[in-house]
């Protein structure tokens, strides 16, 4: 059976809903080849491990009300690190994930991280773009909670960055929607965790971020991918949240590189009225349809 790590907060009494959402990240999906990680002697299908989340999703009683990708969602660059490629070889990967993400029994929200490629990703998930190579930064609201989608990409860098265009979008859209409660996703993780090797990839700008947040005091949660692992760090009222990949782990005990063939994992998130309660699931063997 999955293991579960809990986290439960209370928010601001401005919000009355019931509903539950999934946090997936990190799918690196790379159509017609396994992932052969540098930091570990074994190869792993991407393809296969999501298609077991999604299994499980599937199967949560309640249903989630949406789910949430967090970005390094294609990773065909994975098999062939020598060079760049173009947004027409990085399609296949994504017509893939759109394929398997289509089994999901709720809408889906997509945010772009370090491996992916703006330019196909826009054409396969997001063929209204205003632009080819658009960034992917939005907001929505469900049950009258707020959430903000962050892009965070820097292109050619396995750390993160948000522009100066983008932070001015975010101050306004947070004052558009005060005294509404908020969550915010950003693929990199804008605070340290304490693994020297992991945190040189962070969000470059991860403070001015913070600050930018903590200016709202209804903003709650940021929940990042890009880690593989899931820790929880809290400052002031403002809490960053972490979430597994569905496919390869990161170790949470060296300072040195290290991945892990799994398990599979996926954060949920419970919303009852002024409470946030929160676990991650992680798949040790269980079919999706026994968890």
């Amino acid at each position: 059976m999955p293991n579960a790590v809990r986290y439960t907060i209370e928010v601001a009494p401005s919000a009355s809903a019931d509903f539950r959402f999934v946090h997936l990240t990190d799918t690196h999906i790379m159509a017609g080849g396994r992932w052969r990680p540098r930091a570990g002697d074994f190869e792993f299908d991407t393809e296969a491990s999501l298609r077991r989340v999604i299994e499980t999703v599937r199967a949560l009683d309640p249903v989630p009300a949406f789910a949430v990708f967090g970005g390094d969602l294609a990773s065909p660059d994975l098999l062939d690190r020598g060079r760049a490629l173009t947004a027409e070889e990085y399609e296949p990967s994504y017509r893939l994930l759109a394929e398997i993400v289509a089994g999901l029994p709720c809408p889906a929200h997509f945010l772009v991280g370090n491996h992916d490629h703006r330019v196909a990703f826009n054409r396969v998930l997001r063929p209204k773009a205003p632009a080819p190579d658009a960034p992917q930064y939005y907001s929505f609201d469900h049950a009258r909670y707020h959430f903000v989608v962050l892009d965070s990409q820097e292109p050619g860098q396995a750390a993160g960055l948000l522009d100066a265009t983008q932070l001015r979008w975010l101050r306004t859209d947070l004052a558009e929607h005060a005294r509404q409660p908020t969550l915010v996703f950003v693929h990199h993780h804008p605070w340290p965790l304490g693994l020297e090797w992991i945190d040189s990839m962070s969000l470059r700008n991860g403070d001015a971020l913070m600050a930018a947040l903590g200016e709202h005091p209804d903003v709650r949660w940021v929940i990042c991918g890009h880690v593989h692992l899931d820790q929880a760090s809290q400052r002031g009222r403002l809490t960053m949240l972490t979430t597994p990949s569905t496919c390869i782990q990161l170790s949470k005990v060296t300072q040195a590189p290290k991945m892990l063939p799994g398990p599979p994992a996926f954060r949920i998130v419970d919303v009852a009225g002024e409470q946030l309660s929160t676990r991650v699931i992680h798949l040790h063997g269980a079919a999706g349809r026994d968890v």
